[in-house]
């Protein structure tokens, strides 16, 4: 291994965390893209891929493109090319997107197709479309397509590279079928026909292609809708009309006015299944706010009623209740239950009696109660207090233990949530003593001694909230069933028991599990009614209703006069159902995740208010409190979305992919940041997702999916990550959160919304760009601008990941004396961002420090070259973020441009060891020149200033720190003194005055940051100059 190899293999080993232990190396290519990125498609499909039904066939073909077509795509690099973007008004979609959404698109179709009446897609033809569809948009990757009259000038031979490099011509081929290969001339003809355009070339085309035309034009006017609206204007319309003429279907639409995530992914599928079983609509495509179907065109179309609204609710609520293990399974149920404390029970999640039922709820309960406390251990010193004060007055002896202390929390937990909503509304104390007792079928005479209490007593048992008369309660459990290591099996019993003493307290003709769940959920079926009234519309049709809920201005007017009246969502800024009241708005901040101080909308001047959420927003909180298993405070949140559409198929795709970030996975940052920023190169495209999806050892836990677990085949929609790495400071909470958000939407392809709150503030339809960065962002808003557009979403991942490269490998030189796991520190990335607004060339900035530091550290460490990528990618997109220059006349490429000059006429001395006095003297020495004058000179002056002090400055130390370069050696072949005149023609144009105005102050005043620069490109023109003298001398060898 060569000393460079040394050093490359240990650059490779830095990251900001210990990297454990020995990591598999990828399969690398085109072939291991597949399993690198969609692992087993075909597992996906809804059919048997071995049976020999039609949707098999067609779903064979689609597992072709995905194995054989789809990586080639993103290994030539079309996840970073725009085919619509916000430059030329458009929604940005990048061209793997838009044919993507051409291919699932056309496979869905083809699949619906066989449901009605419309002549059938076959699976040859389905193939033929496909290979057709990736070719349709070749002119989109020309240099002249800036140009509408050579836009379709396209010849044979100029695109039968294209169609061999694509695999396009043996994907359209048929085994055993040598004439089902379409012909390049088809291939040709779809590429110049495709758009209804006067410039179109529809000339010359072939019969293959006539017959496909329409198909490939409806599916290219439904890949370019951006919502449910717009894929059924008359423009698609029309273009289905096209496709099929005789047919007797029409596309039709649903559309959801807000969304919220989990749970209104769960009412997208609920409308869907009820408009394909009652209405036979075909479902097509799925945007994150409604959804596009095959309807027929003869059918009544539904109504917008409150039948439908009560039809859809219960639909919802059943498939959200089937959705998840935990609605069935009680561990996982009573996972959920969290413990008040102060009041001494276990509080349960409204939501939950909505999706579980009560009967589950009562298992849950009793299963927590059974298994919490340990028999040997102690119960708490108040709670202890409090059980001496009942065996004083009952005359009997309490175990005391941690068991018991579990068990009362339980029966506390029965009586307030499932004895007391069945009881009249004036019952008494008492009466609620008697009926708790009496449910777990215990004695009367308990009952009667404990109404029987004394008043101190009774005082001090329910002081504070609480109802220490579970104790006894508890006890008797305890006598009837014996204590330690029993009690868990009789939890059977202990329900039966429980089960059959609600069923006492209620009528015969009572179910008492309707009765407990109207009381805990009858406010959500009310809530979500008006929801549903208020939002969805299906078609032409409007909402329902428009006052399903209370006016928000009105009630944001109230909030003003009286912050404890005004009923608003802190969040979404929706109000309760009309009528309803303040009390369950009140939530706990623990719920949402969200961070402290984060207000949606807050007053001035107002003072602190208690959280508070809409129905739909506790609902959705609950539903990801099952999926998530994570806890953690302060989050930020991705909030992707397609672009623009899923369909069936697809959506199943890429909610296996996101809900590979379980919040137990880990990431490395440092080697994150070398994947990214390599990420258009498939090879490192490829590992994007093993660095976000490490096992433990490696990295930190940062994300989870919000969706986990739940059925992805009853809900679609939107895809929610939470981030919750530990922050050292908000700079690089945010900083590393974004960083994240932006990997995860290049590699998946979904856009996102990067926010603060849970609950996205905008839908898709709202952004234009590839990714959005909320508000709130306020430490690394400039870096990021707050938006990051498909055409600059590849150089802002480089930059990013170079300033995070740079970060740790100047942190590993510099503290080198600390342990590995110890070595870097996120927090100094507040200073890395600064400057980044600060310097002109951060990356030069950043760069000569990292190799200052190495002089000085004992630890062998980062790849000079490999920094010198860095730097570079930092300066020019620094460069191109401060000022909006072009990439042709950055300070980085005049400062580059200028050490290269220098380092045609004078050098560093060998062995200058990367000292910067010796690599920057030729540029100090430029900047005296200029700057000592004392006067403001004309530009010739100024160059004959420049070049004499350089002349000077070879005669004085030539063969020190500086040598100049003969004629022959140079690569302009000129005399000294021509390439002197040369660089300091250059340094005065396009230095002092193409940066610093013609002013020598403000030169002065960029030296140091300029003479960075100077530094590295000084260090890049040696490493080019021996990497070549290498290379001429092995290649005289080999000769």
């Amino acid at each position: 291994m060569t000393d460079d190899d040394r050093k490359q293999a240990k650059f490779d080993d830095i990251g900001s965390e210990s990297d454990g232990g020995s990591e598999q190396e990828p399969t690398e290519g085109v072939d291991s893209f597949s399993t690198a990125f969609l692992e087993n498609p075909e597992e996906e499909f809804e059919t048997d891929p071995n049976s020999e039904t039609v949707e098999s066939k067609l779903d064979s073909v689609l597992s072709e493109y995905i194995t054989q077509v789809d990586p080639r795509l993103v290994e030539a690099g079309w996840s970073f090319l725009p085919n619509k973007s916000v430059e030329y008004g458009k929604v940005d979609q990048s061209m793997l997107n838009h044919t993507r959404n051409l291919v699932y698109f056309l496979h869905q179709l083809a699949r619906q197709v066989e449901n009605t009446d419309l002549p059938p897609i076959t699976p040859k033809k389905l193939r033929h479309l496909i290979a057709l569809a990736v070719a349709h948009d070749y002119h989109k990757l020309r240099k002249v397509d800036e140009n509408p009259d050579e836009r379709f000038d396209i010849q044979v031979k100029e695109l039968e590279p294209f169609i061999e490099e694509m695999g396009l011509d043996e994907f359209s081929a048929i085994q055993n079928d040598p004439n089902s290969t379409l012909s390049i001339r088809t291939f040709r003809s779809c590429a110049v026909d495709h758009h209804d355009t006067k410039n179109a070339n529809s000339t010359r085309v072939t019969t293959t292609w006539r017959e496909y035309r329409p198909l490939i034009r409806l599916a290219d006017a439904m890949a370019s809708s951006t919502t449910p609206e717009a894929a059924t204007n008359d423009r698609v319309q029309d273009r289905f009309r096209e496709a099929f003429p005789d047919g007797d279907m029409e596309l039709v639409h649903h559309q959801t006015g807000h969304i919220s995530g989990v749970f209104t992914n769960f009412l997208n599928k609920a409308v869907s299944e009820y408009l394909q079983e009652e209405y036979d609509y075909q479902l097509l495509t799925m945007y994150q706010d409604g959804c596009v179907y095959l309807a027929p065109t003869e059918q009544d179309q539904p109504k917008n009623n409150e039948e439908l609204v009560a039809t859809i609710t219960s639909r919802l609520k059943d498939s959200i209740s089937n959705s998840h293990p935990s609605y069935n399974d009680v561990d996982q149920l009573q996972s959920n239950l969290s413990i008040a404390y102060a009041q001494g029970l276990y509080s349960p999640n409204e939501a939950d009696f909505f999706y579980a039922g009560s009967g589950t709820m009562l298992q849950a309960v009793v299963r927590k109660g059974v298994t919490d406390g340990d028999a040997n251990d102690s119960a708490t010193d108040d709670a202890t207090e409090s059980m001496e004060l009942l065996e004083s007055e009952l005359e009997t002896e309490f175990e005391k233990t941690a068991q018991q202390y579990g068990l009362a929390r339980f029966v506390n937990t029965i009586k307030s949530w499932f004895v007391d909503p069945l009881l009249p509304r004036d019952r008494t104390a008492n009466d609620l003593i008697r009926a708790t007792v009496s449910v777990f079928n215990l004695s009367d005479e308990l009952s009667e001694n404990l109404v029987s209490l004394s008043e101190d007593t009774t005082s001090e048992l329910k002081s504070g909230g609480k109802w220490e008369y579970s104790y006894a309660i508890a006890q008797g459990l305890l006598d009837r069933h014996g204590t330690g290591p029993v009690i868990p099996t009789v939890e059977d019993d202990i329900i039966k028991t429980v089960s059959d003493g609600l069923t006492a307290l209620v009528d015969e003709d009572t179910d008492w599990r309707t009765r407990i769940q109207e009381t805990h959920a009858g406010d959500m079926v009310t809530g979500v009614r008006a929801f549903i009234a208020e939002n969805l519309s299906i078609g032409n049709n409007s909402s329902i209703l428009t006052s399903a809920t209370v006016d928000t201005y009105e009630e944001y007017r109230l909030q003003k006069e009286n912050r404890y009246k005004g009923k608003i969502c802190t969040l979404c800024s929706r109000g309760v159902a009309a009528g309803g009241n303040l009390g369950p708005m009140k939530s706990k901040k623990s719920l949402t995740t969200l961070r402290d101080g984060f207000s949606n909308r807050k007053m001035v001047g107002s003072s602190e208010r208690k959280l508070l959420l809409c129905l739909i927003c506790r609902i959705e909180f609950s539903l990801r409190e099952t999926a998530a298993s994570r806890r953690d405070e302060g989050r930020l949140f991705f909030h992707l979305v397609p672009d623009y559409f899923y369909t069936p198929y697809s959506w199943r795709l890429y909610s296996r992919l996101v809900n590979r970030f379980t919040g137990e996975n880990r990431v490395r940052l440092g080697r994150l940041a070398e994947r990214v920023f390599d990420i258009d190169s498939l090879e490192e495209f490829t590992g994007v997702m093993d660095e976000l999806t490490q096992p433990e050892g490696n990295g930190r836990t940062m994300i989870e999916s919000l969706s986990q677990d739940f059925d992805r085949n009853r809900q679609f929609g939107a895809q929610t990550v939470g981030y919750f790495k530990n922050p050292d400071n908000d700079t690089e909470f945010q900083f590393f959160g974004a960083f994240l958000a932006l990997t995860v939407s290049a590699y998946t392809g979904m856009r996102v919304y990067l926010s603060s709150s849970p609950v996205p503030e905008m839908r898709s339809r709202d952004f234009p760009e590839f990714a959005k960065i909320g508000s709130g962002f306020t430490q690394v808003s400039e870096f990021f601008d707050g938006k990051v557009t498909l055409t600059e979403l590849s150089d802002q991942l480089q930059s990013t990941a170079a300033l995070i490269k740079l970060g740790y490998s100047l942190q590993y030189y510099k503290f080198d004396n600390k342990s590995k796991n110890n070595r870097y520190n996120d927090s100094l990335f507040a200073k890395y961002l600064r400057i980044t607004r600060n310097e002109m060339l951060p990356g030069s900035y950043l760069f000569k420090r990292a190799t200052q530091a190495e002089l000085n550290s004992s630890d062998e460490g980062p790849y000079i070259p490999a920094l010198m990528r860095y730097a570079v990618a930092l300066d020019q997109r620094n460069a191109i973020r401060q000022s909006n220059s072009q990439m042709t006349d950055t300070p980085h490429n005049r400062i580059t441009t200028l050490a290269n000059l220098a380092y045609d006429a004078i050098r560093p001395a060998s062995g200058h060891d990367r000292k910067p006095h010796r690599v920057e003297r030729v540029f100090r020495e430029s900047v005296k020149a200029v700057s000592k004058t004392g006067q403001q000179l004309d530009r010739e002056d100024y160059r004959m200033c420049v070049s004499g002090r350089l002349q000077k400055m070879i005669d004085r130390q030539a063969g020190d720190a500086v040598y100049p370069v003969s004629a022959e050696e140079s690569d302009a072949g000129t005399s000294l003194q021509e390439r002197l005149e040369e660089y300091a023609r250059y340094f005065v144009d396009e230095i002092l005055y193409g940066i610093a105005n013609g002013r020598p102050s403000q030169l002065k005043r960029l030296e140091n940051n300029l003479a960075d620069g100077f530094f590295g490109a000084t260090l890049r023109a040696e490493a080019e100059y021996y990497e070549e003298d290498d290379a001429e001398k092995q290649t005289a060898d080999q000769i």
